[in-house]
């Protein structure tokens, strides 16, 4: 909870609405009652949980308007946000329902333009300018200062009068700019990958939208998938939504569908959005108050799933996002649905699962591939790079290098430098890595084929190349022991039937 002694300027700032019942503005019956409610029972639960007492709120209503604005809007459509009421949260009741408030209702409501939101909960944090002048204008009765917005290109643009972004005063809006700006070089530090390699990402993403990070286990690609997201995003919070497909993943799961739930102690099934359609709803209400705002859907294992159940008719939607479509469930009739634009999405894929044969051409086609093989750069690098170059561990990059040199004719499914990124790696965890987490690899792929599992043994590739390390009895035991499996499985299959 907040402390007292902390300031409301520090604090973030809710808006929400109040017409819910069907169109019923319920406005006037929360402020006169104190309260405010959440008219979802499946929606917004976590964010209403979230509010303090202490924190500022306002209803707001949202629409649009070409009539009777303030400024000369082209003859357009401009998004308008009427401040209805303000007031301070008193206390949350905990169940994501229902608030407490001391309101002070305005009349008439006053309003605000372009930077809005249509959803029902919309917090606020202090921080750029933009942010902060909405708080001012609702909190302390400032003015909008509708030129400064003008002034963005993306607003200027509609309404005759675009600037460059950094050409703005009097509170430099380029800062809005600055807050998406991705340090890659930080980055590169970061992942120890190359900060082209990680800009090459960066275009081919911009550009298609979508992309498929392509590579054997242990790659790395899940780690670099989530902290390009963050990155691309800024400093915007709640903007990278991760699942993972399965083979039991379906189209319900991850678009829309009926889901199991219990209501008034009677076991039911309510129609719930999944984790594609929740994140395009951010992207969309985000990017109509902030035009620079970016949000990332990251598909973990994309290849597991039945892809074409998956994602049903958005496929159509990967290709044209400028289209709309009729989903398999809709909430009312004729609702139809199209992805953001900036919505990108990002899968992983591991090329040692046999199912990648099942990923189709349809697919393939929407998406781009990226390439990440220990055998080739930069990834090929990145374990030498964490381990220290010149360092007493370095052995171990030579060690995997070596056993990715024998593994070419399995070059999708080589060993990855994730196996031995540890903090404080030392010799003696080494043979513990190799015997119960690589070996058994190894030991699937190559089955029956012991002369070539024989010399993928951890002892035997250091005796070439890295004959200054010495093992004890007990660490050659280990390393030994790897060949168990395979040994019994081959006597098994030895035996008469």
């Amino acid at each position: 909870m907040n402390s007292n002694s902390e300031k409301d300027s520090d604090r973030p700032s809710w808006f929400v609405g109040a017409a819910f019942g069907g169109t019923d503005d319920q406005s006037n019956r929360v402020i006169d009652e104190g309260i405010w409610e959440n008219g979802y029972e499946d929606r917004f639960i976590d964010e209403v949980k979230s509010i303090q007492v202490g924190d500022r709120i306002a209803i707001k209503s949202t629409y649009t308007r070409k009539n009777d604005l303030p400024f000369d809007n082209q003859g357009r459509f401009v998004s308008v946000m009427a401040i209805k009421a303000t007031g301070t949260v008193k206390e949350n009741l905990g169940d994501g329902r229902l608030l407490k408030v001391s309101w002070k209702p305005i009349d008439p409501p006053r309003e605000w333009y372009f930077f809005t939101y249509q959803y029902t909960v919309w917090k606020v944090e202090p921080g750029t300018w933009i942010k902060n002048s909405l708080i001012e204008f609702a909190f302390e009765g400032k003015h909008q200062d509708i030129d400064s917005f003008l002034d963005i290109s993306f607003w200027g643009d509609r309404y005759g009068k675009g600037t460059n972004l950094s050409a703005v005063a009097p509170e430099d809006p380029s800062a809005m700019q600055e807050l998406y700006t991705c340090n890659l070089k930080a980055l590169e530090t970061d992942l120890h990958l190359t900060s082209d390699f990680l800009a090459k990402i960066q275009n081919l993403l911009y550009n298609c939208r979508q992309v498929i990070f392509q590579g054997p286990p242990g790659t790395g690609k899940t780690y670099v998938a989530q902290e390009l997201a963050e990155c691309l995003a800024g400093k915007n919070q709640n903007c990278v939504t991760l699942v993972q497909f399965h083979p039991s993943y379906a189209y319900e799961d991850f678009v829309r569908g009926f889901r199991p739930s219990i209501e008034g102690g009677q076991a039911s099934f309510v129609l719930r959005d999944g984790p594609l359609l929740q994140a395009a709803e951010k992207a969309r209400a985000d990017r109509e108050a902030d035009p620079l705002a970016k949000h990332f859907l990251i598909i973990d294992e994309i290849n597991r799933g039945n892809i074409a159940k998956v994602f049903g008719e958005l496929y159509f939607l990967l290709e044209y996002r400028d289209k709309e479509i009729s989903l398999l469930y809709q909430r009312k009739p004729g609702e139809s649905f199209s992805l953001p634009e900036n919505l990108y999405i990002i899968g992983t894929m591991n090329t040692a699962d046999r199912s990648i044969a099942l990923v189709d051409l349809a697919l393939r086609r929407r998406f781009y591939f990226i390439e990440f093989h220990p055998d080739e750069e930069p990834v090929k690098s990145v374990l030498r790079k964490w381990l220290g170059e010149g360092s007493e561990m370095e052995w171990v990059a030579d060690v995997v290098e070596e056993a990715n040199r024998q593994l070419e004719e399995y070059k999708h499914a080589a060993i990855g430098p994730s196996y031995f990124m540890k903090d404080g790696l030392r010799k003696e965890d080494v043979p513990l890595i190799w015997e119960h987490s690589v070996m058994p690899y190894i030991e699937e792929l190559l089955f029956g084929d012991d002369t070539k599992i024989q010399q993928l043994q951890l002892k035997v590739l250091s005796e070439k190349v890295a004959p200054h390390i010495n093992w004890s009895d007990g660490d050659e035991k280990k390393d030994d022991s790897a060949n168990s499996m395979s040994e019994v499985v081959n006597d098994a299959t030895d035996q008469p039937s």
